[in-house]
């Protein structure tokens, strides 16, 4: 079970999660990368798999208890969603999806800005979601001219009736004062506030979802009864990747183990709600990040739109 192996430690290969005895540790940074600027985008540190032991034979009488992780608890179950009173139709759904892997120097990279925002497209077309209603930019394409663009586009067709999303992955650059900014590639920081006030004319429902370090500390201002914030760490909090999967865990855990593979489907019904992907990504991602060091685990935080029990395929209008 995934659950076992995410304690025991995890190879994580081609969107497929897989126990194995092979080191997932990152290769170090260039000691004048890491001197000219810090790793915003954590990789996720492994401790080696111990050998393989020769197992007893298994005691039919005796069924083998469910891993509960001694800090966290157990695993969320099942909850009852509210559903939305109308669903957006494929006309009326829009996405700005936003990724960078590939940094200029001295900036680190990260390793799954891109690969995030390639995931969330194709579940976003596999969910019967128009490729001309979804806007995509990745690396070089990530100016700040071009994300605040981006931005005005969504608020534009964000008219009652319809749902917006807009996802970031990349690295998140504290301006000091507690201000905290997306970090395009030209360094044309996009603030937090810049963020509420760009997005503040949506008239729709909205979901705002952030992969990056301290993300939590673009809540303020964001969430409301029609606007879903979902955030991959705290605001004091590093964000983790995991570098044999090329993908943030945030986002790995939401659209491809918690959603595509139907992990997160808590009452077994085959059908994974919204609700039930980000409470088990949020667990989950505790229980990856908990034992790194020196920063500690990543608290995912999810804030709003109370209305959870809708899919990719039917959000709430």
């Amino acid at each position: 079970m995934w659950l076992v192996a995410a304690a025991a430690g995890l190879v994580l290969a081609g969107g497929v999660v897989r126990v194995g005895a092979e080191s997932a540790e990152p290769d170090p940074v260039p000691a004048a990368a890491a001197a000219a600027e810090p790793v915003l985008v954590e990789p996720v540190v492994e401790a080696p798999t111990a050998k393989a032991k020769a197992k007893p034979k298994p005691r039919p009488e005796r069924s083998a208890a469910p891993y509960v992780d001694p800090l966290l608890g157990p695993p969320p179950g099942p909850q009852e969603d509210q559903v939305p009173e109308r669903t957006a139709t494929p006309d009326d759904r829009y996405a700005f999806l936003v990724g960078v892997t590939d940094y200029p120097s001295p900036t680190v990279d990260t390793i799954g800005g891109v690969e995030d925002v390639e995931l969330i497209r194709s579940s976003l077309l596999e969910a019967g979601w128009l490729a001309s209603n979804v806007r995509v930019l990745t690396d070089a394409q990530v100016t700040g001219r071009a994300v605040r663009e981006g931005l005005a586009w969504l608020a534009e067709r964000g008219t009652p009736g319809t749902f917006t999303m807009f996802h970031y992955s990349g690295h998140v650059q504290q301006l000091g004062g507690g201000i905290e900014a997306l970090w395009p590639v030209d360094r044309d920081f996009v603030r937090d506030s810049e963020l509420t006030a760009a997005l503040a004319p949506v008239r729709g429902h909205l979901w705002v979802d952030i992969a990056g370090c301290e993300a939590g500390s673009f809540l303020p201002g964001l969430p409301d009864k029609r606007t879903l914030v979902s955030v991959s760490s705290g605001a004091t909090e590093k964000s983790y990747e995991y570098p044999k999967w090329s993908r943030s865990v945030w986002t790995g855990l939401v659209y491809d183990l918690g959603t595509a593979q139907g992990q997160a489907d808590a009452d077994k019904d085959g059908r994974v709600t919204m609700g039930e992907a980000l409470r088990y990504s949020t667990y989950y991602a505790q229980l990856i990040t908990r034992d790194q060091k020196p920063h500690g685990r990543q608290t995912p935080e999810v804030e709003g739109d109370p209305v959870l029990g809708w899919t990719l395929s039917a959000p709430p209008a």
